[in-house]
């Protein structure tokens, strides 16, 4: 029974990572490597998005990519924030996707639209979110709406999750370019 177990397991795992591989190729074809660094994560409360991965073509680097799985940090009804960033081979931000696709207030999909959004705000200088101590200082604290503040420098309806995602960027850069100095 134990050994049926495993191959069940070994098999499980082979198949996810058939399906992440598949994904990195999609930004990455040429992706024929990948390795692993560790690296911190000080967003989450239990840091589980420690593993950066570098993606190369046979000996060269091509690029960098980090699956994150955290909450939005609103500690309420959220679902959770599950998506794979990608960088190009100097850390600068390419792309971003989700298997099981990110979402708004209330539960609402992302568009591609949002995706969109989201992207470009990622690529932009935020400088006003690292002013924000705990997401619900985005949000009224009776409607759950965006505070005028930061309307149009988040998602419509994803305050959390661009705030979240916005954060992770920035430490993944940072990360990157540690990595890169040694």
């Amino acid at each position: 029974m134990k050994n049926l177990i495993f191959i069940f397991i070994l098999i499980s795992f082979n198949s996810h990572s058939k399906d992440i591989t598949d994904l990195y190729k999609k930004v990455f074809p040429n992706l024929t490597k990948i390795e692993e660094v560790k690296i911190s994560d000080p967003i989450s409360d239990e840091p589980v998005n420690t593993v950066l991965k570098v993606l190369f073509q046979e000996t060269k680097r091509i690029g960098f990519v980090r699956e994150i799985s955290t909450t939005t940090g609103c500690n309420s009804a959220c679902l959770p924030v599950v998506y794979t960033s990608f960088y190009d081979l100097n850390g600068d931000f390419k792309t971003l996707k989700s298997r099981d696709g990110l979402t708004k207030i209330n539960h609402a999909p992302f568009t591609p639209e949002d995706y969109s959004q989201l992207e470009f705000l990622i690529l932009g200088t935020n400088s006003h979110f690292d002013l924000v101590k705990h997401p619900k200082e985005m949000t009224d604290a009776i409607s759950g709406a965006t505070i005028k503040k930061f309307e149009g420098k988040v998602v419509k309806g994803a305050a959390y999750t661009t705030l979240r995602i916005y954060l992770y960027n920035k430490q993944t850069k940072a990360a990157i370019q540690k990595y890169l100095s040694k």
